[in-house]
């Protein structure tokens, strides 16, 4: 009786650590530098625009960094729970 609980608890970690780990994969920045290219091309074509005026610029520009912002924050906790579901 003791090793069916202990084997059905066991695969059911290994489900959920998979479960996991699939899960958070899409939320990984693994390519931070490109990400970060993509955001600073992103701030130049803001300040290349003309029919905006300097805030609504400034708006924009604060918009992409938090966005970046927010995926980095994200991803570091992707990562962590992938982390912890590999050392699970």
């Amino acid at each position: 009786m003791k090793k069916i609980i202990a084997l059905s608890l066991s695969i059911i970690t290994i489900i959920f650590c998979g479960w996991l780990i699939l899960k958070n994969i899409d939320h990984l920045d693994i390519a931070y530098n490109k990400t970060d290219w993509y955001a600073m091309d992103s701030k130049r074509k803001i300040d290349e625009r003309i029919d905006i005026d300097f805030c609504e610029k400034q708006i924009l520009k604060e918009r992409i960094d938090q966005s970046r912002n927010n995926a980095r924050i994200e991803s570091n906790m992707a990562f962590e729970t992938q982390v912890f579901a590999f050392i699970l």
